[in-house]
């Protein structure tokens, strides 16, 4: 099968050389130079648990160097560059390509289906971190709890799912369901925190061993959950117990500063439309009171528009 992964930053390059490494014809999009040439010249060098791997995989500045209709699109851009992401791929999809978002947070699926069949979207999560160690070289962090989920925006699996799950399975543990929801929502309910470390310029475990941190932290995610329940969306007790209920679900990310907190201390885009703005949003909708969320969202909006003025 063919995969483009537009927006392959540290995440999209790992998942690229899972696909790549199961026999996959992979191409990664990613606008900066430095780390295409690197690619394009030396391969993708890759870090897991301090072993080093280069995988030969193609790498182009934009979806429309490839030239050719793809399988699978799967979009890994920040919320705020969907819109303009999904228009310039359009060149690499037929009645018969899937469109895949495994982006953080809710709302993507609104966005693509703007510009493709909604018959055709596949929508997840990715639960394992990743970092842009130099261009070309990325370093993942997988665990015992880190998997990749998707499921169909239609709620009916096919035997083509199927088969994009196989090309996944090799390296990480796969869930394709019918049903996705809840599973997106505990990873909303893990990532609802993300901003609070961009504001207390900590990673996760030293925020999570700063008094009072750990108690702040907990209400924004119990909210996040009373929106999801109140949207009828049912939990597991399993699920919510993963790495017994605390943010990160993989121990091993405690020293792991989240891509949130490091747009907000880069003075970048954020994706909090699509964290905590959207739980804002969706409680307002369904009546549930979010002040936490809605706290933060207005604040990281504030602090977006006001990154010149900063001291």
């Amino acid at each position: 099968m063919k995969f483009a992964i537009v927006g392959a930053g540290a995440m999209g390059c790992l998942v690229g050389a899972m696909l790549a490494k199961a026999g996959a014809e992979v191409w990664l999009v990613n606008r900066n130079e430095a780390i295409t040439g690197a690619i394009r010249r030396d391969g993708l060098k890759v870090t897991l648990q301090g072993e080093d791997e280069w995988v030969p995989i193609r790498a182009v500045q934009s979806p429309a160097e490839i030239g050719a209709t793809m399988d699978v699109i799967l979009f890994l851009v920040k919320g705020c560059h969907t819109e303009a992401a999904a228009a310039a791929a359009r060149c690499l999809a037929d009645e018969r390509t899937y469109v895949m978002t495994l982006q953080n947070g809710i709302g993507n699926v609104e966005i693509l289906a703007q510009c493709f069949a909604r018959e055709r979207i596949l929508y997840g999560l990715l639960e394992f971190a990743g970092k842009m160690i130099e261009p070309g070289h990325v370093q993942g962090f997988i665990g015992a709890n880190s998997k990749i989920c998707f499921g169909p925006a239609t709620k009916v699996v096919t035997e083509e799912m199927e088969r994009i799950a196989a090309y996944f399975k090799p390296g990480i543990k796969v869930i394709l369901r019918p049903d996705i929801d809840s599973e997106v929502w505990i990873k909303l309910r893990n990532n609802s925190a993300n901003v609070l470390f961009g504001f207390l310029r900590l990673s996760i475990g030293q925020a999570l061993a700063a008094e009072g941190a750990a108690e702040l932290i907990q209400g924004v995610r119990e909210e996040v959950i009373a929106v999801a329940r109140a949207k009828g969306i049912q939990f597991t007790p399993e699920e919510l117990q993963v790495n017994g209920g605390k943010t990160p679900v993989n121990p091993e990310l405690y020293a792991h500063i989240p891509s949130t907190a490091l747009d907000m201390k880069n003075k970048k885009p954020t994706e909090v439309e699509f964290l905590n703005g959207a739980v804002y949003r969706e409680g307002l909708r369904v009546g549930v009171p979010t002040p936490y969320n809605e706290l933060l969202y207005k604040m990281v909006k504030i602090y977006e528009n006001t990154y010149e003025l900063q001291f």
